[in-house]
């Protein structure tokens, strides 16, 4: 590891800025990578309200398809009913076993992928009206087709699919009636309507479960930015900074490539604050953070962490860079007249692992050390250790 300093001296002025909270850059990683966050987060808002239902969903399907078997087994001498008996008694087994497990709290693996068993479920309870209509040859009324065809609206998950399902399934219906015939007094246009009124039901129930699965979305992204934002600046915050360095590659990928960590100390906030007052303070604040906007790059993490301090995270930097990026920084903050002490500390190629609280701590340090260096005045110029400066040391810009 290696550490830096540097300082912007000048007098404290306050200046009037235009920051609007949602430019603020809470990590920019890309728009690639956002967009793939966000589909991830609405895939797993999705599991979430699937998993919600599913325990109730298995335990009450589970008695009424135990129902049906035995009212079947029992009453329904129609011939080849049978078959449509038996699914249903293997369906109430399955939907009851899987009821106790999530019960007993041992039915993680389904809560965890609850797309894939509700489709699986959905899938099962599709057959048994269809297995009956094959068997018996009656196609009308066919009521547990009607209520497969709602239930596969409000139940999966994605609306194309749901589409397609709701399709195969009517055309899997309108094949039975073409190849066994309807009852003479039961018109093709009653069968069509029935058919038409289902799926308008199930179009119905999907799009208020999409809606609310859409609701949920907002209000975690909502949640998320107010967890990882800083309300003033519309930067990140420490947790915000701390989220993307988690969300950088494998550390063990840090050979061949540099990370650096800028710490930024406004001087004088204090005396702003008791002096002129607390909003005088604010704006000082939102300037830096307008200054630090501007002075580095777009892909590059810049949090307030503290009341008077910035961090900024540099990913795949070179050294001479770094120096690029903080000399433009001193010139802006110059150019703004705002005060600051800088410290710098850097992962470099080579590095076996990366520790973000570590960085900080490191470039606090250094931060600090020019702080101290300035009061005991060493001037523009200070190190940590005036005796030892640093090799690749830069300086001030004038």
């Amino acid at each position: 590891m290696r550490l830096h300093c540097w300082w912007v001296q000048g007098g404290v002025k306050v200046m009037a800025a235009n920051t609007d909270a949602t430019d603020g850059r809470p990590g920019s990683q890309g728009d690639f990578r956002r967009s793939k966050v966000a589909r991830a987060l609405a895939r797993a808002d999705q599991a979430v309200v699937i998993a919600d239902a599913i325990t109730p969903f298995c335990g009450i399907g589970c008695v009424m398809f135990a129902l049906v078997a035995a009212a079947q087994f029992s009453s329904d001498n129609t011939p080849g009913a049978w078959a449509s008996s038996t699914l249903a008694a293997i369906t109430a087994v399955v939907l009851g076993i899987a009821f106790l497990l999530l019960r007993s709290g041992r039915g993680e693996f389904m809560r965890e992928h609850s797309l894939i068993f509700g489709s699986t479920v959905g899938a099962l309870v599709g057959l048994n009206p269809l297995v009956y209509i094959l068997g018996t040859q009656i196609t009308y009324p066919a009521i547990g087709m009607l209520l497969v065809i709602v239930g596969v609206g409000g139940m999966v998950h994605d609306w194309f699919a749901a589409i397609v399902v709701i399709l195969l399934l009517d055309l899997a219906w309108i094949l039975c009636a073409v190849a066994f015939g309807l009852p003479a007094e039961i018109a093709p246009a009653t069968f069509v309507s029935q058919i038409l009124k289902a799926n308008a039901l199930a179009i119905v129930l999907n799009i208020a479960r999409t809606r609310t699965v859409h609701r949920f979305e907002q209000a975690r992204l909502e949640v998320h930015r107010m967890a990882t934002t800083d309300e003033l600046t519309g930067l990140a915050n420490q947790r915000g900074l701390l989220e993307v360095a988690r969300s950088f590659p494998d550390r063990g990928d840090l050979a061949g490539r540099d990370l650096a960590l800028v710490y930024v100390d406004v001087d004088g906030l204090k005396s702003v604050n008791d002096s002129h007052g607390h909003a005088a303070g604010d704006e000082l604040i939102r300037a830096t953070g307008n200054v630090l906007r501007g002075a580095f790059r777009p892909d590059d993490t810049i949090a307030r962490v503290g009341g008077d301090e910035f961090a900024i995270l540099l990913d795949d930097v070179e050294p001479g860079l770094i120096h690029e990026l903080v000399g433009r920084t001193h010139e802006h903050l110059a150019v703004a007249g705002i005060s600051a002490s800088i410290g710098t500390a850097s992962a470099t190629s080579g590095a076996t692992g990366f520790d973000l609280p570590d960085l900080l701590s490191r470039a606090d340090a250094a931060m600090y050390a020019v702080k101290v260096a300035r009061k005991n005045g060493h001037g523009r110029h200070a190190w940590p250790s005036p005796r030892h400066p640093p090799s690749d040391a830069f300086s001030a810009v004038e």
